[in-house]
């Protein structure tokens, strides 16, 4: 991330609106396209991107994308609204949210009827969900992304 400091995109909640969590997963820690790393980047440009900053990180290391979201280690407490206050998610691809289409679908759904912010890298600006046309770029991203 050029131009950006650390302590600019990660901070603690503030109320300012932008505040988002952070969702990085990986079903084996060894992939390299996937690396932790690379995803902490992609999750910070795209964060940074729609000028927001990350107030923690949902880490699911190990967890198949086969497990529902709301029941991931660490994802999950972050949607049951057992972790505190938060604006919405940020993860590297819309497949970080999970393999299925309708597990990444509800939770956009969530996000969107709960008045909150999804954003994934390579996206341009917030997925709005209400919209047909964002709502089938979001299944066509997740499509192309599994298995990847």
């Amino acid at each position: 991330m050029h131009g950006t400091t650390p302590h600019a995109i990660e901070r603690p909640y503030d109320g300012c609106g932008k505040c988002l969590l952070g969702v990085r997963r990986l079903s084996r820690v060894k992939l390299a396209t996937s690396s932790p790393e690379r995803q902490r980047e992609d999750v910070l440009t795209a964060a940074a991107s729609v000028g927001a900053h990350i107030i923690g990180w949902a880490d699911d290391w190990e967890v198949s994308g086969a497990t529902d979201p709301v029941s991931r280690p660490k994802l999950g407490p972050w949607l049951r609204d057992e972790k505190g206050p938060c604006d919405g998610l940020v993860a590297a691809a819309v497949d970080r949210l999970g393999r299925n289409v309708v597990d990444c679908l509800n939770t956009g759904y969530k996000m969107r009827d709960e008045k909150k912010t999804l954003v994934t890298y390579g996206h341009d600006g917030p997925w709005e969900l209400d919209d047909p046309a964002d709502e089938n770029r979001f299944s066509a991203a997740h499509r192309s992304n599994v298995g990847a």
